[in-house]
């Protein structure tokens, strides 16, 4: 499958992944084929990218959380901001359940990495984008070694990190074009306001609230409120702020399209001891799919292949089907190389976007695929 954004959609494609509301309903289910109007209502709807169908990568991935726990925990939280927008209260057991549902499903899926990423309506970011940085600040956190109780303290801090952004004018969050001064200064306002509200709960640790205090402090001091540097930041904060960036990196903004997961980790890789401890970036990566299933590589035997499986056991060697040569003449029948087991055959490099384009187009010709 490969992800195309909205404005690249035609009638006839294939929905490969069901694309989900914030209330957790699917708006357009695995399968479907688009039309004029379900490409419109996509459109309305400010989904900006969707996964299609594409003949030859349509592998299942596996969700490191499910459908099931990401619907609970979205309206979960959904309620608790609605709630502490109407009675200035959280309600904090809610919150806890969401985060201890998280935490079992990667738990249980500790073995898996990150391939892609979600997609979801423009007016959904901030609700997903504190999901998603829990998601990851839990994985990393878990990389490092923290217990289940850490894990559950740097969970609660992450899922809440972004709870001052509730003082910022709706006009200035879905603003498209740049801030100006005042605007980016009521915006830069959030982490402190979010420390103050977190700071209330005693179910809250301090190391906790703290997350949404210092998430955009700075490795090298360059960041706010504070400008806090290096042993200054608490490491729950380091992770989050990792986090946080890689997400907003990765997500549809109406005046950007997201970048891939690969992508988005050489962003964050660039900012390594400017913006992040080392540490925590190495920690990270170790959950970020290096070859994600679906991309093409070209291969040391001069075929091109299609990553069909990759773990954190096989990440930098996966499984891969044979799909043609680098003259781009379609192999028949496609067939399966273990690069773990297989050691004759290396990985030359990931294709890009332009020379997987370009695959996928001959591809599609020659197996008569929209």
């Amino acid at each position: 499958m490969e992800r195309l954004y909205t404005d690249q959609l035609r009638p006839g494609m294939m929905i490969a992944r069901t694309v989900y509301g914030a209330d957790g309903r699917p708006l357009l289910t695995q399968n479907t084929q688009l039309t004029e109007a379900y490409i419109r209502r996509l459109d309305n709807l400010g989904i900006g990218s969707v996964y299609i169908k594409d003949g030859f990568s349509d592998i299942e991935i596996p969700e490191i959380i499910s459908a099931q726990v990401m619907t609970a925990v979205s309206t979960n939280l959904k309620t608790a901001l609605v709630d502490f927008a109407q009675r200035k209260a959280i309600d904090i057991a809610a919150v806890k359940k969401s985060v201890a549902l998280l935490i079992d499903n990667i738990l249980m899926n500790r073995h898996l990495l990150i391939h892609i990423e979600d997609i979801r309506s423009y007016d959904d970011y901030l609700l997903f984008h504190s999901i998603n940085v829990a998601v990851l600040s839990v994985m990393t956190g878990l990389s490092l070694g923290y217990p289940e109780g850490n894990l559950m303290d740097l969970g609660m801090g992450a899922l809440l990190h972004d709870i001052g952004m509730i003082s910022v004018a709706p006009e200035i969050l879905s603003k498209t074009e740049e801030l100006n001064g005042f605007e980016r200064a009521q915006v830069r306002k959030h982490p402190e306001v979010g420390f103050n509200i977190l700071r209330n709960y005693r179910e809250i640790s301090t190391p906790a609230a703290h997350i949404a205090y210092q998430h955009h402090e700075r490795f090298d001091g360059a960041g706010y409120p504070r400008q806090l540097s290096k042993k200054q930041i608490i490491e729950y904060a380091k992770i989050a702020a990792v986090a946080d960036t890689f997400d907003a990196v990765v997500s549809d903004r109406p005046y950007r399209k997201g970048y891939s997961t690969t992508d988005g980790l050489i962003v964050v890789k660039k900012l390594v001891s400017s913006y992040f401890d080392p540490d925590i970036v190495e920690a990270f990566a170790a959950n970020i799919a290096m070859y994600p299933v679906g991309c093409l590589l070209e291969l040391s035997n001069d075929k091109i292949a299609v990553v069909i499986s990759a773990t954190k056991a096989n990440a930098s060697r996966p499984v891969v089907y044979v799909i043609c040569d680098k003259e781009r003449n379609l192999v028949q029948p496609f067939y399966g190389i273990d690069l773990m087991q297989n050691r004759d055959v290396r990985i030359i490099k990931r294709l890009d976007k332009e020379e997987t384009e370009s695959i996928r187009s001959v591809m599609r010709t020659q197996i008569n695929v929209k």
